[in-house]
C-alpha cells in the first residue's frame, strides 16, 4: 500500500508533535505522523504526580538499558524513553528547564551550528510557551506549552531555599530568564492540573490540525533513498508493509537514540559497522551514533525528623483522596510533580555558569519506588560532561534494541565534578535552615566521607540524567551529521529534528531545548522569515582572580554580557 504527502514525520514524540502542528498551519498541507507507540490517554500520563509510573516502563516506555558501564561498577544503566504519543514529554517528569544562554552562544561560536545563538532560539523558547508567571521579556505568553512555577509551601522546600542563602549563593526568581545561577523556583510544564506534553499541547488543545494524519503503533523499518534524495518511508502496521511516499520532506523525530538507528538502517553512517551487519552503505557518516552525551545523575537523601514530606500521602486512604481530587477537579497533590525548586551552582569560582544542577524533591526513594518513611532527596550532578559515547546497531532487524553506550566518566575530570557536586549538596543540607528537619543520612552516601570514598559510592550508585544527546549532531564540519539546517549531509529531503542534533548538552533537562529546536525548524522547514533575535542581557561570572574562600561564604561576582 501507497500513499503521498508533503511530509513524512517519523516519531510523534517531543519534537514531531509540534512539527506535524506547525507545517499544518500552512493551508492544503499535509502531514503523515507515525509513531511506534500508542495514544496518550491514560490517567497515569496525564496526572503530573504519577510519572513515576511510566518513567519506570511499561507499555509507554521503551525502556532501554545502556551496555555495561566499566566506571560505574560494570552496571547496565537505565535509558527510559517515551513510546507514546507525546513521547518523552508524556512520561518525563516535567521540569521545564531551558539551560544556559552561553550554551547556545558555544553552539553557534565554537561548535559549528550557525544560526542557533542565544538572541536567535529565545524567541522559539517564548513562542512555545504561555507562561503564567510574571511578564518579562524573556517569556512568552501566548504559546501552547502552558508553564507555570513550583510553589514554596511545604517548610522542607522553604528549607532547601533558605539552605542556599545561608550558604552563599544567589536566589533567582526565574531560572529560565535573566540570571540562572542560585536557588530558586522551578519551572513545570503543567496545563491546569494536567501534564502539559507536546501531544496535548500542539496536538490536541486546539484540536487535531487540519491536514495531519497520525498513525500510531507502527514499526518503520527504513527511509528509502533514490539515487542522493530520501523518498519515501517503509513501515509494517498490523503485519503488513506499507510505504508512503514524501513529496517535500522527510523529518526524523525519534530521538537521540532512534534517529541514529534508523540512519543506520537506511544506509547512513560508519561504512564499515553497516557493512558488519549487510546493510548496502548510501552515506558514509562516521558521525552517526556518535558524540552520545547524558548528564549523569547521584542521589543523597536524609530522612525528616518532622512527617512534613510527601510520605504522608502514601497511605491508602490518602492516595485515594488524592487521586480523586485530581479526577474531579484537576487540583490538590496530584497537580504537580513536586519537583517545585532546585538550583544551579558552579562547583569552581573559575566558571563562566553553571556546571551542577540539583533537584530537590520533599521524600525519599528506593530507586524510583517512593519510602513511607518521611524524608527528602537532593539529586543532580554535573552539566557538562567531557565523555563521550555512542549508540550502534546490534542488528539490521529493526526491532532489535540498539547498543547505547553511554561511556560515563570516561574522561577522570567527570569524576571529580561528580564528586564535587556531591559535596555541594551536603553543604547545603548542612546549613542551619535544615536543623529541624536534618535526620540520618540515607545508607547508600552515609559512609562515603573521602574523596575516594564518594567516588566509589558515585560508581556503584549513579544513574543517567535521563538526558540523552548528540548522536546526530548539525555542524559546520564534515563530521558533523547534519548542517545547521537540520539536513542530513549527503542526502537530499530528509532532516533530523530532536535532542540529536544538538552539538553539546546543554546545562539543563532537555525537554524545553528540545522544544525550541522543533519550533525553530519549522520555519526552516516552512521557508519563512525567521522570527527576529532578541537581544537580551543575561548573567554570566566575572573575569578576574579566583574566590578561594570557603562556599559557604562565597558570594560570587557578576557580569552582564549583552
Amino acid at each position: 500500500m501507497s500513499l503521498t504527502y508533503d511530509y513524512i514525520i517519523v516519531g510523534a514524540g517531543t519534537a514531531g508533535s509540534i512539527l506535524a502542528a506547525r507545517l499544518c498551519e500552512d493551508p492544503g498541507t499535509t502531514v503523515l505522523l507515525l509513531e511506534a507507540g500508542s495514544v496518550d490517554r491514560s490517567w497515569t500520563i496525564q496526572m503530573p504526580a504519577a510519572f513515576a509510573r511510566n518513567f519506570q516502563g511499561g507499555p509507554y516506555n521503551w525502556s532501554y538499558w545502556s551496555t555495561p558501564q566499566p566506571n560505574l561498577a560494570n552496571r547496565r544503566i537505565y535509558q527510559p524513553r517515551g513510546k507514546v504519543l507525546g513521547g518523552s514529554s508524556s512520561i518525563n517528569a516535567m521540569v521545564f528547564l531551558r539551560g544556559h544562554a552561553l550554551d547556545y552562544e558555544r553552539w553557534a561560536n565554537e561548535e559549528g551550528a550557525q544560526g542557533w545563538s542565544y538572541a536567535e532560539v529565545l524567541p522559539y523558547f517564548r513562542r512555545s510557551e504561555t507562561y503564567l508567571g510574571a511578564s518579562s521579556a524573556y517569556r512568552g505568553k501566548e504559546g501552547p506549552i502552558v508553564v507555570r512555577q513550583g510553589t514554596v509551601e511545604n517548610p522542607v522546600v522553604s528549607a532547601f531555599l533558605e539552605a542556599g542563602s545561608e550558604a552563599g549563593h544567589p536566589y533567582t526568581p526565574d531560572v529560565n530568564g535573566y540570571q540562572q545561577e542560585g536557588f530558586g523556583p522551578w519551572d513545570m510544564n503543567v496545563d491546569a492540573g494536567v501534564r502539559a506534553s507536546t501531544a496535548h499541547a500542539y496536538l490536541r488543545r486546539d484540536g487535531q490540525p487540519a491536514g495531519l494524519i497520525v498513525q500510531t503503533e507502527i514499526l518503520v523499518q527504513k527511509i528509502v533513498i533514490e539515487q542522493t534524495r530520501a523518498t519515501a518511508v517503509q513501515y509494517v502496521l498490523h503485519g503488513q508493509l506499507h510505504t508512503a511516499t514524501a513529496e517535500r520532506e522527510i523529518l526524523l523525530c525519534a530521538g537521540a537514540f532512534g534517529s541514529p538507528q534508523l540512519l543506520m538502517l537506511s544506509g547512513i553512517g560508519p561504512a564499515d559497522h553497516l557493512r558488519g551487519h549487510g546493510i548496502d552503505v548510501v552515506v558514509d557518516s562516521q558521525g552517526v551514533g556518535s558524540n552520545l552525551q547524558d548528564h549523569l545523575y547521584a542521589m543523597i537523601q536524609y530522612e525528616s525528623t518532622k512527617p512534613v514530606c510527601l510520605a504522608r500521602y502514601l497511605q491508602p486512604h490518602r492516595m485515594a483522596l488524592l487521586g480523586a481530587q485530581w479526577l474531579t477537579t484537576r487540583r490538590g497533590p496530584g497537580s504537580t510533580n513536586h519537583v517545585e525548586v532546585g538550583a544551579f551552582l558552579r562547583s569552581r569560582p573559575d566558571i563562566a555558569h553553571p556546571d551542577v544542577q540539583v533537584h530537590f524533591k520533599p521524600i525519599l526513594l528506593d530507586g524510583w519506588q517512593p519510602s513511607r518513611t518521611h524524608g527528602f532527596n537532593l539529586g543532580g550532578g554535573t552539566l557538562r560532561a567531557l565523555s563521550r559515547g555512542t549508540v550502534r546497531l546490534s542488528s539490521a532487524d529493526p526491532q532489535a534494541v540498539p547498543l547505547i553506550d553511554p561511556n560515563y566518566l570516561a574522561e577522570h575530570q567527570d569524576i571529580i565534578d561528580m564528586r564535587n557536586g556531591v559535596k555541594l549538596m551536603r553543604e547545603i543540607v548542612c546549613q542551619p535552615a535544615f536543623d529541624p528537619f536534618r535526620g540520618r543520612e540515607h545508607h547508600l552516601s552515609a559512609d562515603a566521607r573521602t574523596d575516594d570514598e564518594i567516588d566509589r559510592f558515585i560508581r556503584e550508585n549513579a544513574s543517567s540524567g535521563y538526558h540523552p544527546c548528540g548522536t546526530c549532531r548539525m555542524g559546520s564540519d564534515s563530521g558533523a551529521v547534519c548542517d545547521p539546517m537540520l539536513r542530513v549531509r549527503g542526502v537530499d529531503g530528509l532532516r533530523v529534528v530532536d535532542a540529536s542534533v544538538m552539538p553539546s548538552e546543554t546545562s539543563s533537562n532537555l525537554n524545553a531545548p528540545t522544544v525550541m529546536i522543533a519550533e525553530r525548524a519549522a520555519d526552516l522547514i516552512r521557508g519563512v522569515e525567521l522570527l527576529p533575535r532578541a537581544h537580551l542581557s543575561y548573567v554570566v561570572t566575572a573575569d578576574g582572580e579566583l574566590d578561594h574562600r570557603s562556599r559557604s561564604t562565597w558570594n560570587p561576582p557578576y557580569a552582564v554580557a549583552p
